[in-house]
């Protein structure tokens, strides 16, 4: 069999078989011997680059398309996140879940404030009401409003001490938030604002 080989065993065929060898040597060292440190920096474009290599600061996102999963991302059952914002009457602003008038109106006693919040925009909507004491404070805390120089009423109300079946109603009395009673006369009149449901 050695015989053989030798007969058939030429320059040719060696110089073929040793070009084989190099060439098949030369790329696998070549393969396994780039690194990063031979590209330039910025050099490669997206198809020389393994999928899910890049991180996000290398990312342009204005290039990137919406997700398929997320197209609707921006819309709840077809509303968009604009028609979700709560929207107030004129003259108002949102707190909590109510629309809190911004100015106080003139002192008036409870009943008639009462009464005047309530027929505030009757006709486009349910109207409006006194605030709650939280609802009050909250706008204070929340907002740039100042408080009306002897406090303002809420809609807080508890059974007179001095006159049986009347009412003492609680009204803020400062910025910090504290409170005192006040009778539902002309002589308790304090000044108030209306709180409305938002439009939306």
């Amino acid at each position: 069999m050695i015989q053989a080989l030798r007969r058939r065993l030429t320059y040719a065929n060696a110089m073929a078989t040793l070009a084989l060898f190099i060439a098949l040597g030369g790329s696998s060292y070549a393969a396994l011997s780039i690194t990063g440190r031979n590209v330039e920096n910025g050099s490669l474009t997206y198809k020389d680059l393994r999928r899910d290599t890049l991180g996000g600061s290398r990312i342009k996102e204005s290039r990137l398309g919406t997700v398929r999963s997320a197209r609707n991302a921006e819309s709840l059952n077809g509303v968009t996140a604009a028609r979700l914002l709560v929207r107030c009457p004129a003259g108002t602003f949102p707190v909590s879940d109510v629309c809190v008038e911004r100015t106080s109106r003139q002192p008036a006693p409870y009943g008639t404030a009462a009464v005047i919040c309530e027929s505030t925009d009757r006709q486009a909507s349910a109207g409006r009401r006194l605030p709650d004491h939280d609802e009050l404070m909250t706008a204070i805390g929340d907002a740039d409003i100042a408080l009306a120089p002897g406090g303002e009423l809420t809609r807080n109300v508890y059974p007179s001490g001095s006159v049986s079946g009347e009412v003492d109603v609680l009204y803020v009395t400062n910025n910090v938030g504290s409170v005192a009673l006040t009778p539902n006369t002309a002589a308790g009149a304090k000044a108030f604002r209306c709180v409305a449901d938002p439009l939306n």
